[in-house]
């Protein structure tokens, strides 16, 4: 009797133990290693990308003197979208700054993502030199990194 006790207890604690490791939330690949890794990450990454729109806006300020779209539509629509990354990076930054929390920050980050699309697909339609297609491949690889930090699909250039 006394062994069909401990044996019974012993069941419904092996039994607890596995029910409670179902009911957490899995663990994402990127969530390993010690804790805060993942905020230093999406920390890096932010500042990175917020720095990498201010240059690519300084650039793009210059290229646009000397384009084809001078004093054109696209030209205003163009800078209009590369501030609005440049303003939703500078959103970002601060939320992410202020809270270190992903849901928080993530509306944030889908609007600097949004207006990634739109000048991409500016640039895709009305080419312009070299070294902005350069300046802007580097800000579209920091985008995916962004939405894959904040656990987002790769973007669809």
């Amino acid at each position: 009797m006394k062994r069909h006790l401990i044996v019974g207890v012993a069941v419904v604690l092996a039994l607890s133990g596995v029910l409670a490791a179902q009911s957490r939330p899995r663990e994402r690949p990127q969530d390993r290693g010690r804790p805060g890794e993942r905020v230093g990450r999406i920390s890096g990454v932010v500042a990175d990308l917020e720095r990498r729109t201010d240059e690519f806006q300084t650039a793009l300020r210059r290229a646009l003197e000397h384009s084809n779209l001078r004093r054109s539509g696209r030209e205003d629509q163009l800078s209009r979208d590369a501030a609005q990354l440049a303003r939703a990076m500078d959103r970002l930054r601060e939320s992410w700054n202020r809270d270190h929390d992903p849901a928080r920050s993530r509306r944030n980050a889908a609007t600097a993502i949004s207006a990634g699309r739109d000048i991409n697909r500016t640039l895709s339609r009305h080419g312009l030199r070299d070294s902005i297609q350069r300046e802007w491949s580097v800000v579209r690889d920091e985008l995916n990194r962004l939405a894959e930090s904040f656990d987002e699909p790769k973007i669809r250039w």
